[in-house]
Parts: structure tokens; C-alpha cells; sequence
């Protein structure tokens, strides 16, 4: 009779290497993709602590079939890989996967849900699936909003550098769409750097009277903003339910950048 353990056992008695090799594969794969240069095989074998000569076992087939380049006794990622990462990226179906997460955090939260992507000095809605409620928030696939103003706005701007944050603020009228849009450029400026710090923005009636959004960062696989997802709702339920739409909204932002293969610290001072 089979049992878990004896699957893993092979004829000699001892453990298979199969699904130990498979591991240790794509762990060397996944460090070639966080790393920016060239490794040894002492920098590889201390990194994924295997030994050298289990290591060799598995460079040599990948360094002659080009999803790795010896060169100078350094490893790096070869043409092989890099192809097979392209094609996986080209046929990648991140709409139906954002459509998916996003039905399922409007369940969660009772909330309608959007994706924003930054248009310039303005944001701009490229996907809406709106809350089943009577009193929602309703927004529509193509509407704008100014950076500074919009809680996915906000989310964009910490993700400018110090000299493009400078620009920024140099070249915008900051003119406020209600009563409650900040338009003070240093309350901003520490608005975005708690953004930076706690890795979500939540505004109340600044880019419309009635309406609060809490958004969080989506992130591909270079550490670069791919948008923002964003829970609108109606103030009062959005003051109640700050929490749930928080937690809910960075763990939807997370899966969906782990689609796009990131693999980071989901904190925005971790890119700065």
C-alpha cells in the first residue's frame, strides 16, 4: 500500500532528488530574477545553501540549453529563459485575473472596486466593477481624476522619485474639486510619505463630496507601479468599515502582483 512517504522514496531506498531538484531549480531561477549581476557558483551554492556538487547537476544541463550563460565562471540568465518569460508574459491573461480579484474583493467588501493607471498629472479609471448596493459608488471606465485629489492619485505620486515629485508640484495648480481637497503642498508631501510608510491611501470627499477610496499599489515584476486598486464607497460606510476595506485591498493588490511577478516587500519605502 502507498503512503505519503513512500512516494518519495526511490529503488535505492533512499529519498527521490526529483522534487528536491525541482526546488532548488526554481530557486535559482527566482535569485537570478531579484539579482541585478552575475554569481559564482561559492555566491549560488551559500545563497541557496546547496552543495557545490549537487548545484553543478543542475547548471550544466541549464547552461547548454540557454536558460543560463557561463561566462568567466559567473552565471547569469540566458536567452532561453528570457524568451520563455516574454511568451508567458504576451499570452498572460491579466484582464481576466484583475476581473477575477476584483468580483471577489466587491464580495468581500460590499464595495464597488476599480483599477486606475496614472495618465500624465491625472489618473485614470481602466476597470470598474460596481457594488450590488442601492447607495454606491458609481464611477465609469475612462473617468479622471487629478493626481493630488484621488486616493489612487495619491498612490501614484509616492511612487515619483524626490525629483519628479518636485516637478510635479512646480507644474500643478493645486485647485480643489470639494471642500475637503487638500491643496496645501506640504500637507501632500506628508500625506505621501505616510502613503510610503504604511502602503495604502485613504481619502474622504476630496475628489467628490459623498464619496471616500482607500487604494493600494499594484506592482509588476521590475518593482514598477503597474496601477492602483481602489475600493470607492459612500463616506459614512467608508468611516465605518475603514479596516476591512484596507485589509481586503492590499491582499486583492498583492495577488495581483504576484500575477505580474513580483515577488518584493509590498511596502512602498521598500522601492524609495
Amino acid at each position: 500500500m502507498k503512503t505519503a512517504q513512500s512516494d518519495q522514496i526511490g529503488s535505492t531506498g533512499r529519498p527521490s532528488e526529483g522534487p528536491r531538484s525541482l526546488t532548488r531549480i526554481l530557486a535559482l531561477f527566482d535569485l537570478f530574477a531579484q539579482s541585478n549581476r552575475r554569481m559564482t557558483l561559492a555566491e549560488l551554492s551559500t545563497t541557496l545553501a546547496c552543495p557545490k556538487s549537487s548545484l553543478l547537476v543542475l547548471l550544466r544541463p541549464l547552461t547548454e540549453k540557454g536558460y543560463l550563460v557561463r561566462e568567466n565562471d559567473t552565471y547569469s540568465l540566458g536567452p532561453k529563459i528570457i524568451q520563455f518569460a516574454q511568451t508567458i508574459l504576451t499570452h498572460h491573461p491579466f484582464e481576466a485575473v484583475l476581473r477575477g480579484i476584483m468580483t471577489e474583493l466587491v464580495e468581500q467588501t460590499g464595495e464597488t472596486v476599480l483599477f486606475a493607471i496614472r495618465d500624465g498629472d491625472r489618473v485614470v479609471y481602466t476597470s470598474v466593477i460596481e457594488s450590488p448596493q442601492v447607495v454606491r459608488y458609481v464611477a465609469h471606465i475612462g473617468v479622471n481624476r487629478p493626481l493630488f485629489c484621488s486616493a489612487s492619485g495619491l498612490v501614484t505620486l509616492a511612487y515619483d522619485t524626490p525629483e519628479e515629485l518636485d516637478e510635479y508640484f512646480r507644474r500643478t495648480e493645486l485647485k480643489p474639486l470639494t471642500p475637503n481637497s487638500v491643496t496645501d503642498e506640504q500637507v501632500l508631501r506628508r500625506q505621501i510619505a505616510e502613503i510610503r510608510k504604511e502602503g495604502y491611501c485613504g481619502t474622504m470627499g476630496t475628489a467628490h463630496i459623498d464619496a471616500a477610496g482607500v487604494s493600494v499599489p499594484v506592482l509588476r515584476a521590475d518593482n514598477q507601479l503597474a496601477g492602483a486598486l481602489v475600493i470607492g464607497a459612500p463616506v459614512a460606510r467608508a468611516a465605518r468599515n475603514k479596516t476591512l476595506y484596507v485589509t481586503a485591498a492590499k491582499a486583492s493588490a498583492a495577488q495581483l502582483s504576484r500575477a505580474l511577478g513580483y515577488r518584493g516587500d509590498p511596502k512602498l519605502d521598500a522601492v524609495h
